[in-house]
């Protein structure tokens, strides 16, 4: 499968530009390479913690040890 590329534009501060570029002279690798895996990985913890409050909300609580043993019996 093939994917098509597309341009997404966004205003950044200077200073993360020119960390941007400095990074990415230092490590031979390209500004699309860095700001494409940046953005994959802060979407995923930004889903990780979604899931995780998403699960909170739905958790039953704390249940002590006794309770616990007494429902497997």
């Amino acid at each position: 499968m093939v994917m098509k590329n597309q341009v997404f534009a966004t205003k950044l501060p200077r200073s993360l530009v020119a960390q941007i570029t400095e990074l990415c002279n230092k490590l031979g690798i390209r500004k699309n390479f860095l700001v494409e895996e940046a953005l994959r990985d802060k979407i995923e913890d930004l889903l990780d913690a979604y899931d995780l409050r998403q699960a909170m909300k739905e958790a039953t609580g704390f249940h002590s040890w006794e309770s616990v043993k007494k429902d497997i019996r």
